[in-house]
């Protein structure tokens, strides 16, 4: 980053680093406790990961596939119901413009599979949790004559991230800032942020919040040279995703249980403006996929798509695949963290949600570091140069590949 010229400086209480998900939810949920925060955001409003993402908030049955809860399921089961809070505006955030997509998934077992799960699914660990269905309370994907296997019903939700990411943006729009990082230089001293340099504006924070998801790389290699963060690296997981565009009427949630402890496909489903379906395809499929050429994925999604919905013609539906870098804290052998993820270090915090779903988690860690260390509101907000480009909110990877971009 490049020398700016110095202006009068702008006290602010927390800048926040990155306007996915983390950083809007962060934005909103200080600015609610009193806290003056400003967001900076080199790209769109979640558009590095949280428009990629499925939408699902899950509470971790699909953790359980290897037949027990795991302490992975168990971290998370409560977050759907944090979430449901927000959406009636009675929880963390109020949330009740967002539109949500489904109020349930479902688990689906196929063929000679049908039977493994049947006794847990049905154990008393999981009552009230998941429920068996009859043939007509299936999905109407799955709804045929033809379909040989089980079909459960999970608590879980799905949401359309696209009104998630208005709706946290719409209350903080003003403090927003596309910031290009050629022009915007970052002063480190030894136990953070000093001052950020931004045309026409410098801004000197008590505290700085890395929410910068695969972002949070670059920052935290700056502070290092600062031999601040050093002992928190980052980590990528990645996954090839697949998208199908078509005109049947089935809208599927679901998760379908292969042979392996993880989905053997996990398919969410979104709308084009002109009325055409998007199946959003991950699960093994996606993690597979990472190795796989464009073309080689979407021959294996036809395969896929063919074996497990033989009775839907496909042949008409037009295929993309899209590549996502998963961003998270470091893990041994890349594993998947449990937990959100938030530690302070001098001014500096650094997070990650981890998973859309554990984002109320993550405002709960973030909250008590600030209390630890007796953080308290001591600027009102600033006002900021109109000058100054606002973030603005960006638009999911459906409406480009098939050909909808506005």
């Amino acid at each position: 980053m490049t020398d700016a010229p110095q202006h009068t400086s702008t006290p602010v209480d927390i800048a926040i680093f990155g306007g996915g998900i983390a950083g809007l939810w962060l934005a909103n949920l200080l600015t609610q406790r009193g806290y003056s925060c400003v967001l900076l955001e080199r790209d769109t409003l979640g558009g590095q990961q949280t428009l990629l993402s499925q939408g699902i908030l899950h509470g971790g049955l699909k953790y359980a596939l290897g037949g027990a809860l795991s302490h992975e399921s168990e971290a998370i089961a409560g977050m759907p119901d944090r979430w449901r809070a927000s959406l009636a505006g009675e929880g963390d955030l109020d949330l009740r413009g967002v539109r949500v997509l489904s109020d349930t998934q479902h688990l689906w077992s196929a063929g000679s599979l049908a039977s493994r799960f049947t006794t847990f699914f049905a154990s008393r660990m999981l009552r009230g949790r998941i429920q068996k269905l009859k043939f007509n309370q299936y999905p109407s994907a799955l709804h045929d004559k033809a379909f040989r296997g089980n079909v459960y019903r999970l608590d879980d939700l799905v949401l359309d991230t696209e009104s998630l990411v208005r709706e946290l943006a719409a209350p903080i729009q003003d403090r927003c800032l596309h910031i290009d990082p050629e022009s915007t230089t970052l002063h480190w001293c030894a136990d953070g942020l000093a001052r950020i340099d931004l045309p026409g504006l410098s801004l000197t924070p008590t505290r700085t919040l890395l929410a910068a998801g695969n972002g949070n790389a670059a920052l935290l290699a700056e502070a290092g040279e600062h031999d601040l963060a050093t002992d928190i690296r980052a980590q990528a997981r990645p996954l090839q995703m697949v998208l199908v565009q078509h005109r049947m009427p089935h809208r599927l949630y679901a998760h379908c249980i292969g042979a392996s402890n993880k989905p053997r496909l996990t398919v969410t489903t979104h709308e084009q403006p002109d009325g055409a379906l998007v199946w959003y395809l991950g699960g093994d499929l996606a993690e597979r996929g990472v190795e796989m050429t464009e073309d080689a994925l979407i021959r294996a999604a036809r395969a896929e798509l063919a074996d497990l919905f033989p009775w839907l013609d496909f042949s008409d539906a037009e295929l993309a695949t899209v590549r996502i870098d998963r961003a998270e804290p470091h893990q041994t052998a890349l594993v998947k963290p449990d937990n959100a993820y938030a530690e302070a270090r001098g001014r500096l915090l650094v997070t990650w949600p981890t998973k859309l779903t554990l984002t109320p988690d993550l405002g709960d860690r973030v909250l008590a570091l600030l209390a630890r260390d007796q953080a308290t509101p001591a600027h009102p907000q600033p006002t900021l140069p109109a000058s100054l480009p606002r973030a603005q909110p960006g638009r999911p990877v459906w409406y480009r590949l098939f050909g909808h971009e506005a």
